[in-house]
């Protein structure tokens, strides 16, 4: 039986999108029959898995100089990359995948925490550890069209070594949420769940939810994200537009209590100008709120005509759509929600993980 590493260090909520592709795909992929030996390489043991505990961190130095090591000596027939950040001198097999191009979009000072050397040092790491990730792997596998075609404008590399497996709504996005049931939050809002990097928009999101604001004192905009540094840089954002009164900040949730801040929202929306799926919306469908989205990257692809679209530079679209789903009545909402929620059934770990199966047998010749 061939043995198969998956190189597992994001594994979990901690490390939001990259965190949940983690753990939702070799989850499902353990929920298949076996066909393979399969190891993790992962922070801490997972209860079920044959895991590897490893201290070695992400986009660390050791990254590149203790875990080529460390690979050769669990001796795998194939090393699954689930991010691009693969070290540049390792000799295996292996197939890897890309999430998105974002870092070749998104630039500047604003989009880093490094002092400027550090950035550009960063930058040209990027950018060669990218290459070979797609230059040296026996395959990619990307969440969406848009980003293979991404990839195919910025690499020479076959189209056929690429290949599409869609990510999906968690099924506990999808429990029913008894009549009656008591809201997370007073009053009614809109939400926004993901990262505060600029490309994000978060801005743009916030100036609309103000003009909105005018007309309905008591309207809100959750934003749900992480405490790092781009958190603490939007707080500083917000104070400097004097938004307090609209905008709540709120640290990323378990998918329980998330799914209940989707659920009783008015509608998801993201202004973001780069995306490489755009997750967050299909829970948003499975929780039964409705979606809208900026018409950008891998969005209208991933939402199809289940969202709501605008221009993301053009506040006065942004805010047409906001009053527009606040404008719908009772039964048109409702046609939407369930409309949504089919729709987002089509999508499951499930899938991912026999595309991904059959991406390893390629890989392997069998």
């Amino acid at each position: 039986m061939k043995k198969i590493l998956l190189d597992c260090r994001f594994w979990g909520p901690s490390h939001t999108g990259l965190g949940r592709y983690t753990q939702e795909l070799v989850t499902a992929i353990m929920e298949q029959p076996p066909k393979f030996k399969l190891q993790i390489l992962a922070p801490k043991k997972v209860k079920g898995i044959d895991t590897i505990v490893t201290k070695i961190k992400p986009y660390s130095y050791a990254e590149q100089y203790q875990l080529p090591r460390l690979i050769r000596e669990i001796k795998p027939d194939l090393t699954h990359f689930l991010h691009f950040n693969l070290p540049l001198s390792f000799k295996g097999k292996f197939m890897v995948t890309i999430h998105d191009l974002i870092k070749h979009h998104s630039t500047g000072m604003a989009t880093t925490t490094h002092w400027p050397w550090t950035y550009y040092l960063k930058r040209l790491g990027y950018h060669l550890v990218m290459k070979q990730a797609v230059a040296r792997s026996e395959a990619v596998l990307v969440p969406s069209r848009w980003v293979k075609q991404d990839i195919l404008k910025h690499y020479r590399v076959a189209e056929k070594k690429i290949m599409i497996t869609p990510e999906a709504a968690g099924s506990s996005y999808f429990k029913t949420t008894a009549e009656g049931s008591q809201r997370p939050l007073p009053g009614n809002y809109f939400i926004y769940v993901g990262n505060a990097y600029p490309h994000k928009n978060i801005v743009q999101l916030i100036k609309a939810m103000e003009i909105i604001a005018v007309d309905n004192r008591q309207l809100k905009l959750i934003i749900v994200t992480g405490r790092d540094w781009f958190y603490q840089h939007l707080r500083r954002q917000i104070n400097r537009l004097k938004a307090q009164g609209v905008v709540k900040l709120k640290d990323f949730a378990s998918d329980i209590e998330l799914r209940s801040l989707y659920h009783h929202s008015i509608a998801f929306v993201t202004a973001s100008f780069f995306e490489g799926f755009g997750l967050p919306g299909l829970e948003a469908m499975a929780a039964r709120t409705l979606v809208v989205a900026s018409r950008r990257s891998a969005l209208p692809e991933t939402y199809s005509d289940m969202a709501e679209y605008f221009d993301p530079e053009k506040i006065e679209d942004l805010v047409g759509k906001l009053r527009l789903v606040l404008q719908l009545t009772p039964a048109e909402r409702q046609k939407r929600l369930d409309k949504a929620y089919r729709y987002c059934r089509q999508f499951s770990w499930e899938k991912t993980a026999k595309l991904t199966l059959k991406a390893y047998d390629r890989c392997l010749g069998l």
